[in-house]
């Protein structure tokens, strides 16, 4: 196992508890869980739905996307969360598997979300799906990949190397995501566990970055537009992973006059990807934000 993939496995195991909490898996007990749907023929290609069961109306759809720095990480890690989604919003919890490096490099794991992303299109019948509020979230790895799939959508140059994509995100919630992804390489990490990630992620080495096929289409920022969906995001000022980046993504939304709402922790005890941790005040704070666009967005008030 790489050491990327090792420090990141560990981190899965050390906060699985505090992530899931038995308390709040209890209290969603009423929520329905499909495992296991294969949207695509590759083994990790698996999703779970979330809901509850209602005998009319269409349910609005989040489609959650988890973390792990683009190494480990699993849906069944984002269980708690989807089970909170779905129980404080009647949403539709589509919550998603992706491929994992080094097994699995990229442009890999984002081709399989197009994917995923499509079949929920293709399956909203069936499920009673409102694709008119279908929103892509994620943390870290995953806010970068729900980033990424939100600027897919408009561009043809994106979808010539990551797949055509038919579904359409009209918003997004991002937790301490990486929207420029240059910037972030950049970024000095303890064990040049950066470096580490790249070289899993890829296959390449730092030294060759400028001549990686990808690279001019790695970025979300690069291809955000004034058609980014409505957005909510939340981001630690004191991020060890990703310092900067929701401040500059809030700048460039702003400038673009994107509809968007979001949260900066300031204590370095609120770092990466703090909500999923769920009891500081910083946590309870952005959660509550999070539902209250959420709904307000699912109501047609936003």
């Amino acid at each position: 196992m790489s050491f990327a993939k090792t420090v990141f496995v560990a981190i899965d195991h050390l906060f699985n508890k505090t992530q899931n909490r038995t308390k709040m898996l209890r209290q969603t007990r009423h929520v329905k869980c499909d495992a296991d749907i294969a949207y695509g023929d590759e083994p990790e290609c698996k999703l779970d739905l979330y809901y509850v069961p209602k005998e009319s109306g269409k349910y609005p759809v989040i489609f959650e996307i988890h973390g792990g720095g683009f190494v480990a990480g699993d849906k069944k890690y984002r269980r708690g969360l989807s089970r909170w989604y779905a129980a404080n919003t009647g949403a539709m919890v589509v919550n998603v598997n992706y491929g994992l490096a080094p097994e699995i490099i990229f442009p890999t794991p984002l081709q399989q979300l197009v994917k995923a992303a499509n079949w929920v299109k293709e399956n909203a019948e069936k499920y009673n799906l409102d694709l008119t509020k279908f929103v892509a979230t994620g943390d870290s790895a995953g806010g970068y990949y729900a980033a990424m799939l939100c600027v897919i959508q408009d561009s043809e140059v994106l979808q010539e190397q990551y797949g055509k994509m038919d579904a359409k995100f009209t918003g997004c919630a991002l937790n301490c995501g990486i929207y420029d992804l240059e910037t972030a390489l950049k970024t000095k990490i303890l064990f040049n566990l950066t470096g580490k990630i790249w070289k899993d992620y890829t296959g390449e080495s730092m030294k060759d970055i400028q001549n990686y096929k990808y690279l001019n289409y790695l970025s979300p920022s690069h291809y955000i537009t004034e058609k980014f969906p409505k957005a909510f995001f939340v981001y630690a000022k004191k991020d060890f992973f990703c310092g900067g980046q929701g401040e500059a993504l809030k700048e460039q939304l702003d400038s673009l006059g994107v509809y968007n709402e979001s949260y900066g922790s300031t204590k370095f005890m609120d770092n990466h990807t703090f909500p999923i941790m769920w009891t500081s005040k910083a946590a309870k704070e952005a959660n509550a934000m999070l539902l209250s666009f959420l709904n307000r967005f699912f109501a047609g008030e936003i």
